[in-house]
């Protein structure tokens, strides 16, 4: 396992927890809600394979599950790992998976981003942002130090997963 992504990955859930915990009222995000879960993003192979370490370390019967479930098509635009609304590796799913829905603040652009669903009434307070560009920051030193920096999608890693 690689201790710089799994760092990152557990500091933006816990982010996203503490956003969640704050604002609930304010915010639709909960189990079964895929809308942010619409798209075939690529990763860095570090994220990557944190996912093939997770899915070697389930059972027999938990991976024969899963393939078998990977290989039913996906509502066109879908997330390749995203089951009946519900994400299939939210175990060792990617840091920008964690972090979907929360306000991520994008300094260059002095943008602040969150799922539409969210927030209707107010933006919530500037210390609860996520600073988008510091993580991706983060995210790249991870993937450098452990020398797994290429970019692969969450299309070709699912294929991955059916050859074998």
């Amino acid at each position: 396992m690689n201790k710089p992504i799994e760092s990152l990955q557990e500091n933006a859930s816990g982010f996203f927890d503490k956003v969640y915990q704050k604002y609930s009222s304010q915010m639709k995000c909960s189990k079964g809600c895929s809308k942010c879960c619409m798209t075939d993003i690529s990763i860095f192979e570090v994220e990557a394979q944190r996912i093939r370490d997770w899915f070697k370390i389930l059972s027999v019967d938990q991976q024969k599950n899963l393939i078998e479930n990977w290989t039913t098509p996906n509502p066109v635009g879908a997330c390749h790992f995203l089951i009946n609304d519900r994400c299939s590796i939210y175990e060792a799913r990617p840091v920008i998976c964690r972090t979907q829905g929360a306000p991520l603040f994008i300094k260059s652009e002095n943008l602040l981003d969150y799922c539409p669903l969210n927030f209707e009434s107010e933006d919530p307070d500037k210390a609860d942002w996520l600073n988008l560009e510091r993580l991706n920051t983060l995210l790249s030193f991870a993937a450098k130090t452990s020398g797994l920096e290429k970019r692969i999608s969450l299309k070709k890693l699912k294929k991955e997963f059916l050859v074998n």
